[in-house]
């Protein structure tokens, strides 16, 4: 292989948008193509340069790692403290965006933590000691970000990255950042806080050309460089789309062996990718299945896709909650029947009308909370009843719930409620679509399609006999689980969004903001109540806060939030009402009292009671 055609190689490859890399069997690079060189951090596209040396008391230091510990050089507690951040709660794994000063005890660090995985972006942007500082990391984009007086320090990541930026706290310029690459360089965030010395990033340096020198002079040792190896020595076969680090960095490469005289013999190509950027990679594959389905080679129903407008009331985008929208879309094409379970405050109801308007929109949609009707009750108010049927019965009958929902959907909220005789006459309503008014003997036709929840499981209430076998068989045809907030947290900043747009539409309000620490508090929290105690929390926030931001301490997270007696949940009822209301007048408690109804006295003790200002 000579050179002309080896340029030739380079330049297919980077039009191709892959590295290519070949090592010959005296194991030295004779191939490396600028995607290669990009890909692996030999160079990279900062528009900067700094000097060798080491790191210095009194120097400015910013971080963004979006997961401790890995990546970064063991950045832990100790490194931590050297920068005045003693915080004992932030651990291993956590994500974390920093600034302070090395080794000064008397100069406090600004910084921002989320435990576990982060869902929204996390960003402190901050002015310190004359210098606008942003560190910033969005999960979603895999960017880490850090901005010194608008001057930009990027670094992409699949799993996990430490980006560390330091200013001279003498004369104010900055003296290191962070590159791809940094691990071969020994240039960690953790190594260089412990004193390591870093390399100067000369652009004329950093493109200077490698090929002629040894492969591990260049890159580190690994299973890459361990397989890579194997078949240079005759030992190994090809490898095809298989997912290695090189350099600390995940790759998804081919390795072909090659038989070249001239060049020691035997040597191989490395074709790689980098697996920062499989997003793009997915979304290629993505467009040529279109532009194949669009030709009719293969039926587009193997990768369908939820029509544009639809289930926009059920928000969210997380995997998980795709699954369920999918489900709904499935299930709202035909009139089988359908149980939605899962945790309380979930959004089965909202589900519920979700599916109703995709499939019947104009029908009537009647909607039943079997826990709110007294048992003595649930006959006449599911199926109505005649003149005279029982004592206090209105003389002109009532139409029952079924009737009223004819042509369209029931929505029977909390099924698992419903008394053992009621469950009786609802099985027969389900097989022959008829009901009886109380106190009649006349058929009636009804066209319904029954959709049911419940918090239950009512296989176990199956199993305990409190609900009938052949009943759960007639309503569980279509079952759509949703799960809790804490498995699809993905979808909190959407949701958070979207019900504080809903409370401040209710009430007139200019939209307000959260405060990034108030977002963290809400994104660390695991929801227990669900969509409901977050809506909960939010009103609450919106009624106490006087500005257009809600800052932490307008928020009340915990089991506070969740009433579980009778006693408390009509409390909690009434502290909410009160809120609204003044929130309604703005803060005109007269106006309040009148609407309410509520004498001075009692009015000023609810507000003391409920530890509600305005």
């Amino acid at each position: 292989m000579d050179l002309s055609n080896a340029h030739a190689i380079e330049l297919l490859m980077d039009n191709m948008k892959k590295g290519v890399i070949y090592v010959d069997g005296e194991r030295r690079i004779r191939i490396c193509n600028n995607i290669a060189k990009e890909i692996t951090g030999i160079v990279f596209d900062v528009d900067a340069s700094h000097d060798a040396g080491r790191i210095a008391e009194g120097d400015i230091v910013i971080l963004a790692d979006n997961k401790l510990g890995e990546d970064d050089g063991n950045l832990g507690s100790e490194e931590l403290e050297m920068l005045n951040i003693a915080d004992k709660n932030i651990q291993e794994g956590d994500t974390l965006v920093a600034v302070g000063v090395y080794r000064n005890k008397k100069i406090e660090a600004e910084y921002k933590y989320v435990r576990g995985q982060l869902m929204v972006p996390l960003e402190l942007d901050v002015n310190y000691f004359g210098f606008h500082i942003t560190a910033s990391i969005d999960v979603e984009k895999k960017e880490n970000l850090i901005t010194v007086n608008g001057k930009q320090y990027k670094m992409d990541f699949f799993s996990s990255v430490g980006n560390m930026v330091i200013i001279d706290g003498s004369s104010g310029e900055v003296k290191f950042f962070q590159a791809k690459g940094y691990s071969i360089r020994h240039e960690d965030a953790g190594m260089i806080l412990r004193g390591q010395e870093y390399f100067a990033k000369i652009p004329e340096d950093i493109n200077k050309d490698v090929v002629g020198m040894k492969f591990l002079d260049i890159f580190d040792e690994s299973r890459l460089s361990e397989r890579l190896f194997a078949i240079l020595d005759g030992n190994g076969k090809r490898v095809a789309n298989r997912l290695y680090e090189i350099n600390k960095r995940p790759i998804i490469c081919d390795i072909v062996p090659w038989h070249e005289e001239g060049w020691s013999g035997r040597g191989a190509f490395l074709i790689i990718r980098d697996a920062v950027h499989l997003d793009q990679l997915l979304e290629d594959r993505n467009e040529i299945i279109r532009q194949i389905e669009g030709r009719g080679y293969v039926s587009a129903a193997s990768t369908l896709d939820l029509p544009e407008g639809i289930l926009e009331g059920f928000t969210g985008q997380s995997a998980k909650t795709n699954e369920v929208k999918y489900m709904a879309y499935k299930a709202a094409n035909n009139k089988f029947n359908i149980i939605i379970t899962g945790e309380s405050g979930t959004g089965k109801s909202r589900l519920a009308r979700e599916i109703h308007n995709m499939g019947n929109p104009n029908a009537p949609f009647v909607e039943v909370n079997c826990n709110a009707i007294a048992p003595s009750l649930f006959e006449s108010e599911l199926f109505g009843y005649v003149s005279g049927a029982f004592t206090g019965a209105s003389s002109g009958g009532k139409v029952g719930f079924f009737e009223a929902a004819n042509k369209g959907t029931i929505f029977l909220d909390e099924i698992g409620e419903l008394p053992m005789d009621i469950q009786v006459k609802l099985l027969h309503v389900l097989q022959n679509k008829v009901i009886y008014r109380v106190g009649s003997s006349k058929p009636i036709k009804v066209d319904v399609r029954v959709i049911a929840a419940t918090n239950r499981n009512l296989e176990e209430e199956v199993a305990q006999g409190r609900f009938r076998q052949d009943l759960y068989y007639r309503i569980n045809v279509f079952p759509i689980e949703i799960p809790p907030i804490r498995e699809r947290k993905g979808d909190l900043y959407l949701l958070i969004n979207q019900l504080m747009k809903n409370i401040c539409d209710d009430y007139g309000l200019e939209p307000k903001m959260f405060s990034g620490e108030a977002l963290q508090k809400m994104i660390s929290y695991n929801w227990p109540g669900n969509v409901r105690e977050l809506e909960n929390v939010i009103e609450r926030a919106v009624t106490l806060c006087d500005s257009n931001i809600i800052y932490g301490e307008h928020l009340r997270i915990g089991k506070g939030n969740i009433p579980r007696t009778m006693k408390e949940m009509l409390a909690k009822e009434e502290e909410r009402i009160l809120e609204m209301t003044l929130l309604k007048y703005n803060g005109n408690k007269q106006k309040a009292m009148e609407e309410l109804d509520m004498s001075r006295s009692i009015f000023y003790d609810k507000l003391k009671k409920y530890n509600i200002r305005y």
